[in-house]
């Protein structure tokens, strides 16, 4: 009987390890190669996830022309899969850093030939094509991205920050959906 709880015991602890190993690998693989220098990869999610889409949507269909869309620091690919399969006329690209949120938005959007997504610093990325941006960053990012938005992007162009707000920019608009953690900004080049 002692020696039928040792192994449980020993099954359980190899078991805890192993359960320890996979969540430092995953959050490694997570964070990799973006974290220290831009943000983590936390999706846009609930009601301020939908507001943004919706927003976007509404900026979609009242053009003529086709639109280039990006998320820099597009992580999981939660913004920009809904909108290409919506609009299959306009173009998506996700800019993403972190390893694992990469392979998994490329495996989710294999389907869309609209959307690719690619695995690099978003601050080496060309923007001066872009119609809109996405952008859900740390506010010390935030600060360093203005610039380069401010500079790069072609006039008329839109950003939408969600929550992290463009350093010295006043918004052409404020939308909050109840309190600071549900409010997005959007940006007039």
């Amino acid at each position: 009987m002692i020696a039928l709880q040792i192994i449980c015991l020993l099954l359980l602890g190899i078991v805890c390890v192993a359960v320890l190993i996979v969540s430092i690998i995953f959050a490694y693989l997570t964070v990799s190669a973006g974290f220290m220098h831009t943000s983590p990869a936390v999706p846009s999610h609930g009601k301020v996830k939908k507001a943004i889409i919706d927003e976007a949507s509404s900026i979609l269909k009242n053009t003529s022309y086709q639109q280039t869309v990006m998320d820099l620091g597009s992580g999981w690919g939660t913004l920009l899969l809904p909108l290409a399969k919506e609009f299959p006329n306009h173009k998506f690209v996700g800019i993403e850093c972190g390893f694992l949120p990469y392979w998994v938005s490329v495996w989710r959007s294999r389907k869309l030939k609209n959307l690719v997504f690619l695995r690099q610093d978003f601050f080496d990325t060309d923007i001066s094509d872009t119609d809109l941006i996405f952008v859900f960053l740390l506010t010390s990012t935030m600060a360093k991205l203005t610039a380069k938005i401010k500079n790069e992007m072609k006039k008329e162009s839109l950003v939408i920050a969600n929550r992290f707000p463009m350093k010295d920019t006043e918004p052409h608009k404020e939308v909050s959906l109840g309190s600071k953690y549900y409010t997005y900004y959007v940006y007039k080049n």
